[in-house]
């Protein structure tokens, strides 16, 4: 008997199907080429053990700025998918409060899914009135990914301060190379900067009370924060002219030695593999401040109201984020914050570095496309890329936030 045999008898024997089972699931996806090709062998796997085919259905390339509204689409047409993928908050909210989505309440006790997960997780994916509407996927962290030989070239070392990092980003503008490079497009790439300035400016506490809106964005840090963007903008430490690029293009300044960084997550492990790249010649640094807190969140599994499958996607949903699953497909599941699952550290080194972050008791702050709803965040990108382009002033941006603040908390 050959292991792949072994492997998929011992599959079958672990997937509960119900008797009315379907034989076709259709599967919501963000996954890339790269992804997707990783995911061919678990996907027929399932299909060999139970005879379900799985029909992955991949919006990749736009992130948040596409995905939900194709997924809107497909519920409101009566045709949705049987399990889909969403980031966490605000972005798979509204999906919860027009009840398209299951409380999978129920198989998080069928299942023993409350000791699958660290707490943290189940916590931000826990509603206020209890129920859970998402099972974990990934976590996924992000910081600035940066290339070895530049930063030895140099003379270099991972920043401990903002102050530290400015220094890094002048010497390397001095020697006729961009800083990092961001793909403006659809805007959430640029945000993760913005973010990270505003964690430092502002502080942990009035940095959760603006996402949280009890606090006001007309204020002199918010204006501090978007006044780096410009300077960063205007000292070419950022690839000039990048408001049109998308965020997978502005990996290229990097790999052709004409930037040092992009601000990218655990993810970017498999896409420097995917793009012939070399990853032991990259590294990456938590973006320091003061409160040692770093970009965080949840990836998560839903499952539609209106699918007819439910009972089949929910054993597809016990299988594919099992720890013995992800163990015989590491490097699809890389991210994983099931029991049972460790990253191959050999193959993933980046990997295994993220996951000590990520299960620590290090603080996260959530981005900011995750902490304001679709209407806000359109505001937010708005205000930011008129910063970029030179349209308004910092003290103008803050405004602005504020302002659709007010109005999106004030209807009428």
């Amino acid at each position: 008997m050959t292991m792949r045999l072994l492997a998929t008898t011992a599959l079958a024997a672990t997937i509960a199907l119900p008797a009315a089972a379907q034989d076709e699931l259709r599967f919501f996806n963000v996954f890339d080429a790269t992804a997707s090709a990783l995911w061919v062998e678990p996907l027929e796997a399932f299909r060999e053990a139970t005879g379900v085919r799985v029909e992955s259905e991949s919006i990749a390339g736009s992130g948040a700025a596409v995905y939900p509204d194709v997924l809107r689409t497909a519920i409101a047409s009566g045709s949705p998918p049987d399990v889909f993928f969403m980031w966490g908050g605000t972005i798979a909210q509204p999906f919860v409060d027009a009840g398209q989505t299951r409380d999978l309440s129920d198989l998080y006790e069928e299942f023993g899914w409350n000791d699958r997960f660290p707490p943290w997780i189940i916590d931000r994916l826990t509603q206020p009135d209890g129920s859970i509407h998402g099972v974990p996927f990934k976590a996924r962290g992000m910081g600035l990914w940066y290339r070895k030989d530049l930063f030895e070239q140099y003379g270099m070392t991972e920043p401990t301060s903002y102050e530290e990092l400015a220094q890094i980003c002048e010497t390397f503008i001095e020697n006729g190379i961009h800083c990092a490079s961001f793909g403006g497009q659809f805007g959430w790439h640029t945000m993760r900067l913005v973010d990270y300035f505003l964690e430092d400016t502002c502080g942990a506490e009035t940095h959760d009370a603006i996402n949280a809106r009890t606090e006001t964005w007309d204020q002199q840090c918010v204006v501090d924060a978007f006044a780096r963007l410009r300077q960063w903008v205007d000292d070419e430490w950022l690839v000039p002219n990048f408001l049109g690029v998308t965020p997978t293009d502005s990996r290229m300044p990097m790999y052709l030695g004409n930037a040092a960084m992009v601000y990218e997550g655990g993810w970017f492990e498999n896409a420097l593999i995917g793009d012939g790249q070399d990853p032991g010649e990259y590294a990456f640094f938590l973006p320091p401040t003061p409160s040692g807190r770093f970009h965080a969140f949840p990836e998560q599994w839903k499952i539609p109201a209106q699918s007819t499958n439910q009972e089949t996607a929910a054993a597809f949903l016990d299988w594919i984020t099992d720890g013995e699953t992800h163990m015989q497909w590491r490097a699809a599941f890389e991210g994983s914050v099931s029991a049972g699952y460790s990253p191959d550290c050999d193959a993933f080194p980046h990997a295994c570095r993220w996951t000590e972050f990520l299960t620590s008791d290090r603080g996260t702050y959530p981005p900011t496309d995750q902490a304001f709803e679709r209407e806000l965040i359109d505001g937010f990108f708005e205000a930011q890329d008129g910063v970029v382009a030179g349209l308004i002033t910092p003290e103008e941006a803050a405004a602005m936030i504020q302002r659709f603040v007010e109005e999106f908390d004030s209807p009428g």
